[in-house]
C-alpha cells in the first residue's frame, strides 16, 4: 500500500511538472514586439508556461484575428488589437473584469495607467483589455527658432513666441516665420489613415465629432458649421506648409522637420528617436514636446493604442493573463522602452531618468490628458475611408467645404444603412 501511494505521488508530480501549458499569442511585428519575444525566457522560467509568439504585419492583424478567433474556438490565447478595431473584435473578447486570478504576476496598478490610455480598450462600458503600447500624437516645436525670434515676434504680435498654446497662435507664428523662410508646420495629406487622423484632430479641436455610439447603434453627430470652420482653418494653415504639402506623409514630414525647414508638427512617438539622432537630424536636441495647440473647443491628441485581450474561447485564459500582466510589469516595460514601446503607465512617463533619455515622454504624458479616439464603429476602415476622401477633397479645394461635409455625412449614413443601423 505504501509503495502504491508513493507511486501515485510520483505520477501526480510528473503530471503537474511534465505537462506544461503552451500559450499562443498573436501580436503585430515591430522592434518592440521582437524584443518582447527575445525576452520570453524570463517569463517562461518563472511561470513554467511555454509561449508561442506569432508576429505578423500590423495591417494583417484584424483579418488574421477574425479568421482565427470566434466565440466557439480560438487559435490564440491572447491577441493584440489596434484601437480602431476594438468595436469589431470586442464581442469576441473576455472583459478585463472577468480575467482569471494569477499566481505569478499581479494585475498592474490601474491608477498608474493613464485613464485615457485605458479608455482605448473600452467598448460599450466595459474594458476589454490592457493598453500595452499607448501610441498618441505628440506635438513637436523647435526651441531654437523660439529663442532666435521670440523678441522680434513679440514686437509684431504683442506676445512672445513660444510653444503654440492655440491654433490661432500657431497660425500667427506660421505667418511670421514664412517671412524668415521657415514653414510653420507640416501636415499629413496622403490618402491614408494619417489624413483621417488630421480630420479628427481638427474636428475635435473645433468641438465636433463624427459618430456617437448609442444603446442600439450609432448616431452621426458631425456639426456642419464647426466641421466647415475646421476645414477652412486647416486650409489657412496649409498656406504656410512646405511645397507639395497636399501630398505629404510621414516620410516627407520627417525629412522636412529633420532638415530644419519646419517649426512644428505632430508625430507618433515611435518616429521621434530619429529626429533626436544627430547622425540623421539637424534638429536633434532642439525640440520641445507637448500636447497639441488648442482649438476653439480645446486640445485634441489623436490616440492609436495597441490593446491586448483574451478571447472568450481561449483555452489558457490564466496563462494569457499572466503574460499580459508580465508585459505591463514596470520592469518588463523598462526593458521594452529602448525598443520603441510607448508606456501607458504614468510612473514611467514621469520618471526623471527616462525623461532625460527620452524628453518626448513628457509630451506623451501631456498629450494623453487630451487623447481623442477615432470614430468607434465595427467596420471602422470603411468609415475612415469616407472621412479622408471628403476631408482631402475639401482641404485641396476640389470641393467646397460645405459640400464635402454634406457628402461625408451621406457616405457615413450609407454605411450605417449597409450594416443595418
Amino acid at each position: 500500500m505504501r509503495q502504491l501511494k508513493f507511486f501515485l505521488v510520483i505520477l501526480l508530480v510528473l503530471g503537474v511538472v511534465g505537462v506544461s501549458t503552451t500559450l499562443r499569442v498573436l501580436l503585430w511585428d515591430d522592434a518592440m514586439t521582437r524584443a518582447l519575444k527575445a525576452g520570453l525566457d524570463e517569463f517562461e522560467k518563472k511561470t513554467g508556461i511555454k509561449v508561442e509568439l506569432e508576429l505578423i504585419p500590423s495591417g494583417s492583424m484584424l483579418q488574421k484575428t477574425l479568421l482565427s478567433v470566434t466565440l466557439e474556438n480560438s487559435d490564440y490565447d491572447l491577441v493584440a488589437v489596434d484601437e480602431p478595431n476594438i468595436p469589431m473584435v470586442a464581442p469576441l473578447l473576455l472583459p478585463l473584469s472577468e480575467w482569471p486570478s494569477t499566481k505569478f504576476y499581479a494585475q498592474p496598478d490601474m491608477n498608474d495607467i493613464m485613464p485615457l490610455a485605458l479608455e482605448a480598450g473600452k467598448w460599450r462600458g466595459q474594458f476589454m483589455g490592457l493598453p500595452v503600447n499607448a501610441n498618441i500624437y505628440v506635438w513637436l516645436t523647435r526651441k531654437d527658432i523660439i529663442e532666435k525670434y521670440k523678441d522680434e515676434f513679440k514686437a509684431e504680435y504683442g506676445y512672445e513666441m513660444k510653444v503654440p498654446e492655440t491654433l490661432q497662435e500657431l497660425l500667427d507664428m506660421s505667418k511670421f516665420l514664412a517671412k524668415k523662410g521657415i514653414y510653420g508646420w507640416a501636415p499629413f495629406t496622403k490618402p491614408t489613415e494619417g489624413s483621417t487622423c488630421e480630420a479628427i484632430w481638427m474636428f475635435r479641436s473645433f468641438g465636433t465629432k463624427v459618430l456617437e455610439v448609442t444603446e442600439d447603434g450609432y448616431k452621426i453627430v458631425l456639426d456642419k458649421e464647426k466641421a466647415v470652420q475646421a476645414i477652412e482653418f486647416y486650409k489657412e494653415l496649409l498656406k504656410y506648409a512646405p511645397k507639395g504639402a497636399l501630398d505629404y506623409g510621414h516620410s516627407e514630414r520627417m525629412a522636412a522637420f529633420s532638415q530644419g525647414q519646419v517649426f512644428s508638427m505632430f508625430n507618433w512617438p515611435a518616429l521621434i528617436p530619429d529626429l533626436e539622432n544627430p547622425d540623421k537630424s539637424l534638429v536633434a536636441g532642439k525640440i520641445i514636446y507637448s500636447a497639441p495647440p488648442a482649438g476653439p473647443a480645446g486640445r485634441a491628441a489623436v490616440r492609436g493604442a495597441w490593446i491586448v485581450g483574451i478571447p472568450k474561447a481561449a483555452k489558457n485564459k490564466e496563462a494569457a493573463a499572466e503574460f499580459a500582466y508580465w508585459w505591463m510589469d514596470l520592469e518588463t516595460q523598462r526593458k521594452l522602452i529602448p525598443e520603441g514601446m510607448t508606456p501607458a503607465r504614468a510612473s514611467l512617463l514621469l520618471d526623471p531618468e527616462l525623461q532625460k533619455e527620452r524628453p518626448w515622454f513628457a509630451g506623451i504624458y501631456e498629450s494623453l490628458k487630451y487623447a481623442v479616439e477615432r470614430p468607434r464603429f465595427e467596420h471602422y476602415p470603411e468609415v475612415s475611408q469616407v472621412i479622408r476622401i471628403y476631408w482631402l477633397k475639401a482641404i485641396s479645394g476640389e470641393l467646397p467645404a460645405e459640400l464635402a461635409v454634406d457628402r461625408m455625412v451621406i457616405g457615413i449614413e450609407n454605411l450605417l444603412k449597409k450594416y443595418g443601423y
